[in-house]
């Protein structure tokens, strides 16, 4: 391989806050990199939310635990027509590995798997002690040989998910930038089981001032729904990941749970509380990258009262 490679396949397939934090990797590599080719792996409902990034030339969708052999097939297939340099595979995992291997790439660049058979050139072991960014890049930099620095995700919009949110507006009467979305769960911190009271009193307090849009899983809502119900003011969305973000991207402020979503908000750059369990090994690796906007809750200072007043500052700006 040359001094100097040109091709790169960010392998970025996984839960969206993960997704989401990879992707300042591809625009890193724009950046310092001027003129060459980013591929990226992500899973369907990854891509959804991200395929609208411009430092991503090329997109592959794969799910370890549903393509078929046919599908992984024609998705090696298709790398191997890209000719990649470097496979940087910041979603751990032997199979993302193979892939990379039967696709001909040059240099295959991740973290150590222990006990399990791997297809790396280079392994690292993951440093977990710091925030998700620096780890990232601490990979890149064993790829690359140079020091690399990753700024905060962003997300880019689509039409199509502007009209959808616009429908969902207008059936609901609500104007853009009059609302509060609330993101009360979270599988990572497991929302549901000790933040639902508290956000039940907050939407009530809220939802006499301005709609409030409660966003959460499908299979998530009969429960979140007998703690908040809904009401005039008070709307449930449980569709699309690309509407999930545009909605959130047209609040007044978002709340929530350290999760998904609350990434989405900071990637947007939206005025955001955001709810962390009593974690501290948690809080370094997912913390804000950039505090505009932002203000953060510990489970031990979380009440309605905190939430109201931080909500109502954040709104008033």
């Amino acid at each position: 391989m040359s001094d100097q490679p040109q091709r790169f396949l960010i392998f970025n397939n996984g839960m969206i806050g993960n997704t989401l934090f990879n992707m300042p990797a591809a625009a890193w590599l724009k950046r310092e990199y001027p003129g060459c080719f980013v591929g990226m792996v992500v899973d369907r409902v990854g891509l959804e939310l991200v395929k609208n990034d411009p430092n991503v030339d090329s997109f592959h969708s794969f799910n370890k635990k549903k393509d078929s052999l046919v599908q992984q097939f024609h998705l090696v297939m298709a790398l191997r027509r890209e000719n990649y340099d470097v496979s940087l595979h910041l979603r751990k995992g032997v199979r993302n590995e193979l892939l990379a291997r039967f696709a001909g790439v040059k240099l295959r660049v991740g973290y150590r798997l222990k006990g399990s058979p791997q297809h790396l050139h280079i392994k690292l072991d993951e440093d977990t002690s710091v925030h998700r960014l620096e780890s990232r890049a601490i990979l890149m930099e064993a790829a690359l040989g140079r020091k690399v620095v990753l700024g905060r995700p962003q997300l880019y919009s689509s039409a199509e998910a502007e009209s959808a949110v616009a429908k969902v507006l207008a059936e609901t009467k609500t104007k853009c930038g009059e609302y509060f979305v609330l993101h009360p769960t979270g599988d990572s911190q497991g929302g549901i089981a000790w933040s639902l009271p508290v956000y039940a009193e907050v939407v009530r307090r809220l939802a006499e001032t301005a709609p409030v849009f409660v966003i959460c899983m499908p299979g998530e809502k009969p429960d979140v729904e007998k703690v908040i119900p809904s009401g005039d003011r008070v709307h449930y969305y449980t569709g699309t990941i690309a509407i999930t973000a545009e909605l959130i991207r047209g609040a007044a402020v978002f709340m929530g749970n350290d999760s998904g979503p609350a990434h989405m908000a900071c990637a947007w750059d939206k005025p955001r509380l955001v709810v962390y369990r009593d974690d501290d090994a948690n809080f370094t690796k997912w913390q804000p990258i950039d505090m505009t906007g932002c203000t953060l809750m510990f489970q031990r200072d979380f009440t309605p009262d905190a939430v109201v007043d931080a909500v109502t500052l954040l709104k008033n700006g």
